[in-house]
């Protein structure tokens, strides 16, 4: 059963699904996955793919799309002095919509809230959550992990870990961000240019002024639940050292981890192996949240 719900995340609507298992009994609690797409990617795909397919395999799921993405609502700049708020706490102002930017900060407390909400629906057990994640939202689901010790098990395929420090390619330099965030913090720019070293391929903006202060690099170091992590041999936002490559080599030693290629390049994890790397998800999720326990 797939139900339309809304997540609130710091005051702006999120548009969400819910997967409920068809053969979930009265009184039932189910181990749960929170799963979370890349970039700007939608929850369309997730609710179409990976969601009924985890929950045909007898798991509460949970998708949604980021702020400013397709069906959620955007949060607002007002450029303008705000008034007093009337008798009842509400202001009229004249707002523009954040939409398309990818900002790591804000769509790491969307994951955050989806998270709150999905531990309180009834028929899941809050002791047995885990956290699949795809491109940058790979590297949201290993930042949480590391992070939260609410995720008792995680998926990260063909994750976004954020440029290494020596690396070349669309991290802009160091001088630009600063630039630009001191910019934004003058309000001599309202709105996020596209930057120049964003690949065409890459939807929307990505908001560099936050994405240096998002180490998924480092909360990884802090992941003492079993992972799973599926790359590609291609991998071409950066290659895979700075992707699953980057976050096994950053998960203790002592953690159970396990680390699969596949054969092809980043969007190949969506449809040529897409059906091999569903089915590894799934099982992962089986052994470690069946019995899983705080």
């Amino acid at each position: 059963m797939k139900k339309e719900v809304t997540i609130w995340s710091e005051g702006t609507r999120l548009a969400a699904d819910l997967f409920v298992p068809d053969d979930l009994r009265d009184g039932e609690k189910r181990p749960a996955i929170l799963l979370c797409h890349g970039w700007g990617g939608p929850k369309s795909h997730l609710s179409s793919t990976y969601a009924p397919y985890f929950c045909k395999g007898g798991f509460v799921c949970l998708t949604f799309d980021y702020r400013g993405w397709f069906e959620s609502d955007a949060r607002l700049i007002t450029p303008e002095k705000q008034p007093a708020a009337d008798a009842d706490g509400f202001v009229n102002v004249r707002a523009m919509q954040v939409r398309e930017v990818v900002d790591p900060i804000d769509q790491n407390r969307d994951i955050h809230n989806a998270l709150d909400y999905l531990i309180a629906e009834p028929m899941v057990d809050p002791d047995r959550i885990g956290i699949w994640g795809s491109s940058f939202g790979g590297g949201h689901a290993i930042h949480m992990a590391g992070t939260d010790p609410r995720i008792k098990a995680v998926v990260s395929q063909v994750p976004g870990m954020g440029p290494a420090p020596d690396a070349q390619g669309f991290a802009a330099p160091m001088e630009q961000v600063q630039k630009l965030a001191s910019a934004m913090a003058r309000g001599e720019l309202t709105m996020i240019p596209r930057p120049k070293e964003q690949p065409d391929s890459l939807k929307g903006i990505g908001d560099f002024t936050t994405m240096w202060r998002y180490r998924p690099r480092v909360a990884a170091t802090h992941i003492r639940v079993p992972t799973l992590i599926i790359d590609q041999e291609d991998e071409e936002y950066g290659g895979r050292e700075n992707s699953g490559l980057a976050a096994k080599n950053a998960i203790p030693s002592t953690t159970i981890v396990k680390y699969h290629i596949f054969p092809g390049t980043h969007y190949d994890i969506y449809e040529k192996n897409y059906r091999e790397s569903a089915q590894m998800a799934r099982d992962w999720f089986s052994e470690h949240l069946r019995s899983a326990r705080s």
